[in-house]
């Protein structure tokens, strides 16, 4: 790998890098290759491509990402002669000009106005997100980043992907979205979170959230037609600074082409990072934020002939020139209290945060 990756560097045919790593792999991959938008939405064309997709939160107002596949390759960890020559290809956004930080103030204003509609009996969760700033990063520092990122997190998805649409984003999330492996399907309904520290424990109010959205995704499954549901109970899962609770489910799908787009597009976005009803939470979020979430709560992956693995991104940050964006959200229900979900927000930024500041 090193000799043939460092000429395809040097070969300079391509306009992006991605560097990811599977949850509780050991290998880590990288893909080279040239990045196109998409609008509306990806299409099982892009599935049976080879490369990377990335799919914003809203995509009737953000485009999506493909970045072909030129060249790839597994890898334990970057030489420094590698991490050298693709240094430079990292793009670093100028682009400041969408960055609403919230205050507690303002967050307050957007908490009272989600929970209103929860009360009204509109909704039953919703997601409010917020941008927290951080302190910029060099481009000789992304790649010890990701570094840091996987090994620190082996339970989530990590990523960096850079594109000169995109600039760079960097990510480390738990929450799979779909997979799809020789006909057999996967999903995960992830709700609840607590910090991850001694002397917290499940309260009823995250059993109930879970539920709610296990719920959800069996209707989903259902009305898609798919074969052999499989799953059991709630378990816990680390993510950082917090945990959550998450059910799996695994099933077949023989109905091939367009219908798993159809089913891909009825999951996303998620409960975890909407709400319910779906489209509801969703006009109120974008009613709502004062910010444009991008590619937070969207979902990105590796494609291979038919076979992917997107996952849901919800621990993310986008390197500025000056600064780091950073994206995090909790979810609203009837039982919430602003204060709390504050400091929810605020520990799920530790997970970026905390390797941040040790780099």
């Amino acid at each position: 790998m090193k000799k043939e990756l460092l000429q395809a560097i040097d070969e300079e045919q391509f306009d992006s890098v991605v560097l990811y790593r599977l949850p509780y792999q050991t290998d880590n991959q990288i893909i080279i290759g040239n990045s196109e938008k998409i609008y509306n939405g990806i299409n099982m064309h892009h599935c049976m491509d080879n490369g990377f997709v990335i799919e914003p939160f809203d995509n009737t107002k953000s485009y999506g990402l493909f970045i072909n596949n030129l060249f790839s390759a597994s890898f334990q960890q970057l030489s420094e002669a590698h991490t050298h020559k693709l240094t430079p290809h990292f793009s670093i956004s100028s682009e400041e000009s969408f960055l609403f930080e919230d205050d507690y103030d303002s967050y307050e204003r957007s908490f009272e106005q989600m929970h209103q509609a929860i009360k009204s009996g509109k909704i039953d969760k919703v997601i409010l997100s917020r941008i927290k700033c951080g302190p910029g990063v060099k481009h000789e520092q992304i790649i010890p980043l990701y570094n840091a990122l996987e090994q620190k997190y082996p339970h989530a998805f990590v990523y960096v992907f850079s594109s000169p649409f995109s600039g760079t984003w960097i990510g480390a999330g738990p929450e799979l979205l779909l997979q799809q492996r020789n006909n057999k399907l996967s999903t995960v309904s992830l709700a609840g979170t607590i910090p991850n520290s001694p002397g917290h424990s499940w309260s009823p109010k995250e059993y109930d959230e879970q539920e709610m959205v296990t719920n959800y995704i069996e209707h989903v499954l259902i009305h898609h037609q798919v074969d052999k549901i499989e799953y059991g109970h709630a378990e816990t899962i680390d993510a950082g600074q917090v945990k959550h609770l998450c059910t799996t489910f695994n099933f077949e799908f023989e109905k091939l082409n367009g219908n798993q787009i159809g089913l891909l597009y009825d999951l996303h976005p998620t409960p975890a990072v909407c709400g319910m009803p779906k489209e509801e939470s969703y006009q109120l979020i974008l009613n709502t934020e004062s910010h444009q979430r991008q590619f937070y709560s969207g979902f990105l992956g590796p494609v291979n002939n038919g076979h992917y693995q997107f996952y849901v991104n919800i621990r993310c940050m986008q390197v500025l020139q000056s600064k780091t964006a950073l994206f995090v959200g909790g979810g609203l229900t009837k039982d919430s209290e602003c204060k709390k979900e504050w400091h929810e927000t605020e520990l799920k930024a530790q997970t970026l945060l905390s390797v941040l500041k040790n780099i």
